[in-house]
């Protein structure tokens, strides 16, 4: 199969959020753990696209849920879209500015005619889509709906054979289903480009099984390819492969271990790590009794084909002693300063933020926070002018100097309003 990546089968998980918690369902609101915590699972898992149902009734839930979005959006790599409440062109942009992709808008929403025209001059088709509750609307609003909406989203079966009978516009279906074969059928529907439903939105659902499942059924769905195959790897006489494990964020180094031709494809299949234990004899998924799996983000080759390196999203504790790596013993080092941009600019702005929670005498950030806002701007544009300058004279050491300078208080002025650096790259990320 030589489709592209774009033309793949999206699953998407939904999670539904009152007053700031995931809860069970839309009208079961049992709240079922961590917000934070279950959108880490649905990003690592396999899952490619989350659905945030926000199913506030009063301004006060919708502000609490809003922010726990924001939170969400700080850990999710996978695209979010948010649902549920959007009467006012302020409430797209929240959304908008809380880091979601797009905003879905219910074609039964009485406030929607009343936005319509705003939302057409402010947003592009990329920022919304539309929730469909019947295609009487179809009929009316064809050519608007293809230009202003980047897709549809259907919560109702029954009308998909007269949507698909009247419009190509891609449509993602929402079914209320634990069939797979329910979900296969509806996703060989050529504009059907995803689905959603009670089967992905279950932890217990072993996504990337279901992905092979789906498959095997002859759709074309985001999987872990390898671009290689054991065949290719120089391993030992013992027919295993040396491998570490790195938190691809941080990029400490975890665990080391083996794999034998049964781990690594069991990796490739899972997205989790498995690894042989030469004493047993047996392939095991790292973390499956802890549940503090090792989510597979990457694999690379050495030169000499005789090591990979797995970069991955580590759940909890990699070793088994309770510290986060295993390693941990720590037998020389030598003094040096940071110099990883990343981690540079994290240390600042965890300085700048301890420093508003535990105020210490004689500190200038404590200085500018205490003063405000106000003086937090005449700082920035007094660096802003003399950057200004030195960039006209190209005085290099003064640019150098007064960028540096602006960097400091712009994080302070992001501790003022508790904007991460984790904000700023998820809104970059997102433009194009």
């Amino acid at each position: 199969m030589t489709n592209s990546r774009n033309e793949r089968k999206r699953l998407m998980a939904t999670m539904y959020l009152k007053n700031g918690e995931a809860v069970r369902s839309k009208e079961d609101f049992s709240v079922i753990g961590q917000a934070i915590e279950l959108a880490r699972i649905y990003n690592d898992s396999g899952i490619d696209k989350l659905m945030l149902w926000d199913l506030s009734t009063t301004k006060e839930e919708h502000d609490t849920t809003l922010k726990t979005i924001r939170e969400i959006n700080r850990v999710l790599e996978i695209s979010s879209y948010a649902f549920g409440w959007t009467s006012t062109i302020r409430d797209i942009k929240e959304y908008l500015f809380s880091g979601c992709r797009r905003v879905i808008l219910s074609s039964s929403d009485p406030d929607l005619p009343n936005i319509l025209e705003e939302c057409q001059k402010r947003f592009r088709s990329e920022r919304l889509s539309l929730a469909l509750e019947d295609v009487d609307i179809i009929f009316k609003k064809r050519a608007e709906i293809a230009e202003l909406y980047h897709d549809i989203y259907v919560f109702k079966k029954e009308i998909l054979e007269s949507l698909v009978n009247m419009t190509d516009i891609p449509f993602y279906a929402m079914i209320e289903s634990m069939d797979i074969e329910e979900y296969a059928e509806i996703l060989r529907i050529p504009s059907c480009v995803g689905i959603g439903g009670p089967l992905l939105n279950a932890r217990a659902t072993d996504i990337m099984t279901l992905k092979h499942q789906l498959f095997e059924r002859g759709l074309l769905v985001l999987l872990n390819d390898s671009t290689m195959s054991w065949s290719q790897f120089r391993c030992n006489s013992e027919g295993l492969i040396s491998v570490i494990a790195q938190d691809y964020v941080t990029k400490e180094v975890l665990t080391f271990g083996v794999m034998n031709e049964e781990a690594f494809y069991a990796t490739m299949e899972k997205g989790k790590m498995h690894y042989y234990n030469r004493q047993t004899g047996e392939v095991y998924m790292h973390g499956a009794s802890t549940e503090q799996y090792q989510y597979v983000k990457s694999i690379s080759l050495d030169c000499h084909k005789q090591a990979l390196l797995a970069k991955v999203s580590q759940i909890g504790l990699a070793c088994h002693t309770g510290n986060y790596s295993c390693f941990f013993t720590e037998i020389v080092k030598k003094d040096y300063a940071e110099k990883n941009t990343v981690r540079l600019l994290e240390n600042i702005y965890n300085i700048i933020t301890n420093r508003k929670k535990h105020p210490r005498e004689g500190s200038y950030t404590n200085f500018l926070l205490d003063n405000g806002v106000n003086e937090m701007i005449r700082k920035i544009q007094s660096e802003t002018l003399e950057i200004s300058l030195s960039a006209k004279d190209a005085n290099t050491e003064g640019l150098r100097t007064q960028l540096s300078d602006l960097l400091y208080y712009l994080m302070v002025l992001m501790s003022n309003y508790d904007i991460t650096w984790d904000d700023i790259t998820n809104e970059l990320s997102q433009r194009k």
